[in-house]
Parts: structure tokens; C-alpha cells; sequence
């Protein structure tokens, strides 16, 4: 299985005519947060499945309706905030924004994080049980606490995803929040618990 995941910027390869040609096929797209909402309407009108997202912490992502000027989630997507959702088979848990750091929506502290990620701990274990398996992938905007969170405290590493890697060990852990820059810019690594963590700035496709 190939993803294609993005987060953090508009990329020109992604929002191109000739999209999703000019990638290598892939199953699904996740979106790491703070991508504009007209891009994810975009990819679910090229893509066979809805892409699924978490918003970022900068307060954009929805749609405004051009005849209302009323908000909206993007058309065709799957918002994974606080579940879990499948798609292309893979489960998929969810949690956006990211340490807060002024007012403002989509940030949390990490006290607040703990609990929301804890709040998912049921529908685990009923997928655990269910399923087999607890779930696939955890989709976020921050960090976890890792190589691939920054030193300042808008960029740091969530804890509670340190934790979720270690009682449920998903395959994956994609994130954006940090923009990666230069050609050696590390874009990932795996935990000590076998959890691989993707850093999905601008976009990246990676294979399960």
C-alpha cells in the first residue's frame, strides 16, 4: 500500500491538471493539517477515496461558501479529529492542532492532549478486539516528542502521542507542523516501539 500524505504547504505537484497522474499510483491521501480546504476538495474530486485530514493549528482548512460566506468542512473529505476512521482498509486516528502557545483555536495543552487522546482509548479497544488490531495509522499536526519536533514551544512534541505509540503501537505516525528545509532535511524515523513517524511537509509518498 502507498500513501501519498501532505501537510503545510500548497504544493504545485499536488494541485496540478495532471494530478494524481503525475505521481506514482497511490490508495490514500492523508492531510496533516493546515492545508487549505479548497485543496482537499480538490484531491477528493481526483481520488476514488476521500482524503482524510486533521486541521492544523493556523485557523484555515474550512471552506467559505462563495453565495452564503458561511464556513464549512471541504466536500468529499473525512475529518479524523477524535476518531476513528478506515479508509483504503487502513484505521485511521485522528487529532489535530498543536501546543498552544497563544489564544486562538486548534491548540491544546499537554494536559489537554492526554485527554483527548485518551478519550479514543475505548474505541481502540473495541477495534482490538473486533478488528485484531487497534488501529493503523495516527494522523496529527504536531509532533510527537522525537527528532522531528522543534526546540521552540510552538513547535514542540506532543507527549500523549508518546504514550498513544506505546499502548498501541500503530504502524505509522504522520505529522506536519514543522516545515522541513534543504535537501537533507530529516523527513522520518521509527520509535523505539517500531512505530515509523513521518514528517508530511509539503508531501511525501510512503509505502506500507
Amino acid at each position: 500500500m502507498r500513501l501519498l500524505v501532505i501537510a503545510d504547504a500548497v504544493s504545485p505537484v499536488v494541485y496540478s491538471n495532471n494530478f494524481p497522474e503525475n505521481l506514482a499510483p497511490f490508495d490514500a491521501v492523508l492531510s496533516a493539517g493546515d492545508i487549505p480546504g479548497y485543496l482537499l476538495e480538490f484531491i477528493a474530486t481526483k481520488t476514488r477515496v476521500p482524503p482524510v485530514y486533521v486541521f492544523g493549528n493556523h485557523a484555515y482548512g474550512v471552506v467559505r461558501d462563495p453565495q452564503t460566506q458561511e464556513e464549512r468542512p471541504p466536500g468529499g473529505s473525512l475529518d479524523a479529529h477524535l476518531k476513528v476512521v478506515e479508509v483504503a482498509g487502513l484505521l485511521v486516528a485522528g487529532v489535530e492542532g498543536s501546543l498552544r502557545y497563544r489564544p486562538g483555536p486548534h491548540q491544546y495543552t499537554q494536559a489537554q492532549y492526554r485527554a483527548m487522546t485518551r478519550g479514543l482509548y475505548p474505541r481502540l479497544l473495541w477495534n482490538r478486539w473486533r478488528r485484531g488490531r487497534a488501529v493503523d495509522v495516527l494522523l496529527t499536526h504536531a509532533p510527537p516528542v522525537g527528532p522531528n519536533a522543534g526546540d521552540d514551544r510552538v513547535h514542540g512534541g506532543v507527549e500523549a502521542f508518546n504514550e498513544f505509540h506505546r499502548l498501541w503501537r500503530p504502524r505509522l505516525h504522520v505529522h506536519g507542523h514543522v516545515h522541513l528545509s534543504g535537501a537533507n532535511a530529516r523527513r522520518e524515523y521509527v520509535t523505539p516501539e517500531g512505530v515509523r513517524v513521518v514528517n508530511a511537509y509539503d508531501f511525501a509518498l510512503v509505502e506500507l
